[in-house]
């Protein structure tokens, strides 16, 4: 298994994004790796250039060797451990301190470059890959130091290269940590996609088999009554209590408060409005997956479907049962609403605006006609009522 180095140890790499690390971590682990051999070189042409004034040249030359031996083994090693970084810091620190022994001390004193210039810098990057904005901190902080004991008197220039490792050090633990928590949050986010998906088909699978055979087990207990239809009525109130359980799932309260990213409004899903609904008198059918709704545009469905409701416990009769049907027809959708009640004459139903009984032709009619859509109510005496509105999936343009 592919493993990359991360804090104290190694982390595997992800089966849902295939990555250990972010890109740009990983990015910055490369390029240090390439880093540290050619500042190594570079400390390399300093000490020549200037080994004829040295003290101990040799000196210079040993550790530029140590260093640039160190630096090959991490550019075939890959793995990068807290160890790894710690005999790093070391070395660094042993670099700048061996500066005391190869250089003249007025040419320290005088603000000479320490053996190992640069190549101090990549252990602070290393730790700022390894450990973050807090570990970048902490190893510049050592550095800083060293730097400090080692000239005694600072000059303006071992203050500038202190605030600049500072920066370093901060700045790329800063892009780690905000890449690490990035990766982690779309961990999650893979991770609840998977969970919404395996319950959205376990909702497919109860909705197509166990609540099909409740409804049924319900309609023949009522034909056949007496224990039938006591039986009847237990699998009527456990389809309502399952129902309820499967469309109230967590598709459908993301939905509820998601922003639509292209349209920049608020969609809801209609199984968890039109659910709610659900009771004793009212039997409630939905769709097995989600049904994202405009807000605003769901309310007023909503609102309409109340109404119809609200007429079948007015005026249908005390024993009346009502039927509620969602159905996503894609651009579409539609509600239907039924009941088997004592039902009306049309023609008293359609003079019902003029005796001022608004409640189909404003309640109903007039709210899904401002939403683009349509509802007909279909009626006669002794036969119930049925209410279809059907509403497009989106606002129709003027």
């Amino acid at each position: 298994m592919n493993r990359r180095g991360a804090l104290f140890g190694v982390t595997y790499r992800s089966v849902r994004t295939g990555r250990s690390e972010p890109v740009i971590v990983e990015a910055f682990s490369r390029g240090l790796d390439w880093f540290r051999p050619a500042a190594a070189l570079y400390a390399g042409t300093v000490v020549w250039g200037r080994h004829d004034t040295m003290a101990r040249p040799w000196v210079g030359f040993t550790v530029i060797g140590i260093l640039m031996a160190f630096s090959l083994i991490l550019l075939v090693f890959r793995r990068r451990t807290t160890w790894l970084l710690a005999i790093e810091v070391a070395l660094a620190v042993g670099g700048i301190f061996a500066t005391l022994l190869a250089d003249h001390p007025e040419d320290v004193a005088a603000g000479q470059f320490t053996l190992p210039t640069i190549w101090a810098a990549g252990c602070v990057s290393g730790a700022a890959v390894l450990h973050g904005r807090l570990g970048g901190f902490l190893v510049a902080a050592v550095i800083a130091v060293a730097d400090l004991v080692e000239v005694g008197s600072p000059t303006p220039t071992t203050w500038h290269n202190i605030l600049l490792l500072f920066m370093l050090g901060v700045l790329i633990g800063l892009a780690v940590d905000l890449a690490r928590g990035g990766l982690q949050r779309y961990e999650q986010v893979l991770a609840e996609r998977e969970r919404l998906r395996e319950r959205e088909r376990l909702a497919r699978v109860v909705h197509d088999g166990v609540l099909q055979t409740l409804a049924f087990i319900h309609r023949r207990g009522d034909q056949i009554g007496g224990e039938g239809a006591e039986l009847g009525a237990l699998a009527a109130e456990q389809e309502r209590t399952l129902r309820r359980l499967v469309s109230q799932d967590v598709t459908g309260s993301r939905l509820a408060g998601k922003l639509d990213a292209a349209a920049g409004e608020v969609r809801r899903d209609l199984r968890l409005l039109l659910g709610a609904h659900e009771g004793e008198r009212v039997s409630v059918s939905l769709p097995g997956g989600p049904v994202p709704f405009e807000d605003a545009r769901a309310s007023e469905l909503d609102a309409a479907v109340v109404a119809a409701l609200d007429n079948v416990n007015r005026h249908a009769g005390d024993d009346a049962k009502a039927w509620l049907l969602l159905e996503d027809h894609g651009d579409t959708v539609s509600v239907t609403v039924r009941d088997n009640g004592i039902g009306d004459e049309p023609a008293h139903l359609l003079s019902a605006a003029s005796r001022g009984r608004l409640g189909v032709s404003q309640s109903i009619v007039g709210r899904v006609r401002d939403l683009g859509g349509t509802a007909d109510v279909i009626t006669r005496p002794g036969g119930g009522c049925r209410v279809v509105i059907t509403v497009p999936r989106e606002k129709p343009h003027d």
